[in-house]
Order: structure tokens, then C-alpha cells, then sequence
């Protein structure tokens, strides 16, 4: 299926199928349960207590969205190792096991892509054809069960803070979200203090979700990005996340 990309804010555009037709035909992909576990994607199968946090974590996010009619959530940290893969992963897990609702988790760190990792998903995943308007949305994008699609990146991007403020880049994600019609959209972005990608990437977002690492995030780190964020976007949340006990991706 091959359409013209119409560029974000037209309301003119005609859409020839429904939100279900376009999750339908996505291709639909089986994680393997044992990789999950070595990657610590506790919300997958819910043996590990852990789960609950993630639970907690996806509750009070889905609140903050409904009250505002938002959708489009960055989730990055301040500095690498923090482990924001890890949080954004199974955040997107926990919130598929919701039936009525429906959520994408976009790979957006560009230069150090790390959720087709994190999923143990094969394959070659060009992110840069998909934003600039060579996939469509459907044929790009991966669904994990009914109600969780991914996009995922196997190629770093060059000159990725600069793909980040394409206008194409705005309008294929805004036709993303005018075909697919997801409840929730997850960004799992680079950390925020290592180099301007977030900074030029704040325009397409409802907010910001920080994960901090135990023995690594300073205070001062947090401060940063709160300078960074403000009167830009809202910071919706600080997760911490126990760096030194888990392998944070």
C-alpha cells in the first residue's frame, strides 16, 4: 500500500483504511521468551516482582495523558548508562497489556539504537528510510502482540540531531500517528546532556519521562536537564533505575 505523504497539519488528508486495517497489516513478530529474561524485560512475563514498578510507573503516566490529551512521550537520561532502554521497554510492555489501548515505541537514538536489541528482534531496520518518507508507516513498524508496535533501528543515523528537525521527518511521524491512531507513543530517545538531539526533537513531544541511574545520575545532571526542559516541555517524571543491579541498555 503506497500513498503520497501529506505534510502534518493538513486536514484535508483523506485516509483510505481504518486504524485496524493499518495494525492488521502489520507484520506481527514472536519475542523469545528466554532473551527477555536475559535482558531483564520483566513486564513480558510478570515472574520477576519487579514488574509491578512498571505497572505503577504506566498507571500514573496514563493519568497525566488523559488529563492533558496528550500522547507523544520522550523518555531519555542525562547521561548513557542509565539504563532509559531498559525503562522504556518494559513500560511499553505493561502498558500493551491494557486491551483497550494501543501504543507505539519508536526507536529515536538514533546514533546508538539499542531496542532491537533489547526485544532480541532480527533483522535490518533503517530508520533513516522511514523518516524520510520511504516505508510506510504499516510496512515499517512491527506489532508484538495486539496492542504494542515498535519501530526499530539496526543502522546509526549520521547527522541525526539534524534528521531530528527535518520537516519530513515531523510529517512522517504526524502521518504515524493520523494512520495508526495509538493511545500512547513512546520516543526512546538519546541522553539529553551528551549532544542537541533531544533539544531538537522537544517540538514533537507532550512530555518528558527522565530515568536517572542508581551510582551513576548525579544531582547535578538532574538539574541540567530540568534547565534544559524548562518552559519547553513538561518533565513528567524521574525514574530512578538501579543501574548497578541490572544491564541498563
Amino acid at each position: 500500500m503506497t500513498r503520497e505523504l501529506i505534510p502534518a497539519g493538513n486536514t484535508n488528508q483523506i485516509v483510505d483504511a481504518t486504524g485496524d486495517d493499518f495494525w492488521a497489516d502489520m507484520p506481527e513478530v514472536e519475542l523469545d521468551p528466554q532473551i527477555l529474561e536475559e535482558n531483564l524485560l520483566v513486564s513480558a512475563n510478570r515472574k520477576n516482582p519487579a514488574y509491578m514498578a512498571f505497572d505503577i510507573l504506566r498507571t500514573r503516566l496514563l493519568q497525566a495523558l488523559k488529563e492533558h490529551e496528550w500522547c507523544n512521550i520522550g523518555i531519555t537520561s542525562p547521561t548513557a548508562g542509565c539504563g532509559k532502554t531498559f525503562v522504556a521497554s518494559n513500560l511499553a510492555l505493561s502498558l500493551a497489556r491494557r486491551a483497550t489501548s494501543r501504543t507505539l515505541l519508536i526507536d529515536m537514538n538514533l546514533r546508538d539504537p539499542g531496542l532491537a536489541k533489547a526485544f532480541g528482534i532480527g533483522g535490518e531496520h533503517n530508520m533513516r528510510d522511514f523518516l524520510t518518507g520511504h516505508i510506510n508507516p504499516e510496512d515499517y513498524f512491527l506489532r508484538i502482540g495486539a496492542n504494542l508496535a515498535v519501530a526499530l533501528n539496526t543502522d546509526p543515523v549520521s547527522r541525526s540531531a539534524e534528521m531530528m528537525q527535518e520537516t519530513m521527518t515531523a510529517d512522517v511521524l504526524q502521518e504515524t500517528q493520523d494512520l495508526l491512531i495509538p493511545d500512547v507513543t513512546l520516543y526512546d530517545l538519546p541522553p539529553a546532556l551528551t549532544s542537541d538531539e533531544v533539544i531538537a526533537f522537544l517540538p514533537q513531544l507532550d512530555g518528558v519521562l527522565l530515568v536517572v541511574g542508581g551510582g551513576t545520575t548525579t544531582d547535578d545532571h538532574i538539574r541540567d536537564v530540568e534547565r534544559l526542559l524548562e518552559d519547553q516541555i513538561p518533565l513528567l517524571g524521574v525514574v530512578l533505575n538501579r543501574a548497578e543491579d541490572s544491564k541498563p541498555f
